[in-house]
């Protein structure tokens, strides 16, 4: 019994480890990012590039809010440290060290760093690697009570094993620079 409770116990510990420090999922709503993801999308979101500092320009990533940082963001990278950007009047804004250019891909739905300027780089939580489309079926979204039961079973494992695919090529690539 004891080596039963010390295995889930170990196990939960990994679960925790892994969903806080390498990769998890997360739901996104909102239209800011239309159409390149919508509102009812998931995503697969890793850790290691944002506290690696290894973000590119066109990454999508989540960052917490500068105007509310209870709530998350997510948008895309546009522009690094040192970057010039040049806004929709015309001028022109050097990001500061130490900050990024963030932006939604739908530009009149979007609150992003038009509006507030650089993000400073310890406000990036993560950065999005795989998106899942909500899928429609026949009898609504997948939370119809005909497809609940299969997809309690089979998408966690399925979920899970793309994921750990997807951070192991990802991890192969960071180690091969």
């Amino acid at each position: 019994m004891l080596r039963i409770l010390f295995g889930a116990y170990c196990a939960g510990c990994g679960t925790l480890l892994f969903a806080n420090r390498v990769a998890w999922t997360m739901d996104l709503t909102g239209d800011s990012m239309h159409p390149t993801i919508h509102s009812s999308d998931k995503a697969l979101i890793e850790y290691i590039s944002v506290s690696n500092h290894r973000l590119q320009k066109g990454d999508i990533v989540i960052s917490k809010s500068p105007y509310r940082p209870s709530s998350l963001i997510c948008k895309r990278l546009v522009g690094m440290e040192h970057d010039k950007i040049i806004k929709e009047d015309g001028k022109i804004v050097k990001v500061p060290k130490g900050h990024v250019w963030l932006e939604g891909d739908n530009k009149a739905e979007s609150e992003d760093s038009r509006d507030y300027g650089p993000v400073p780089y310890g406000l990036l939580e993560s950065r999005i690697f795989f998106r899942v489309r909500r899928i429609l079926l026949p009898y609504g979204l997948l939370e119809s009570r005909i497809f609940f039961r299969v997809r309690r079973i089979l998408l966690p494992y399925g979920m899970f094993k793309l994921m750990f695919s997807c951070i192991i090529s990802n991890l192969w690539k960071e180690l091969a620079n």
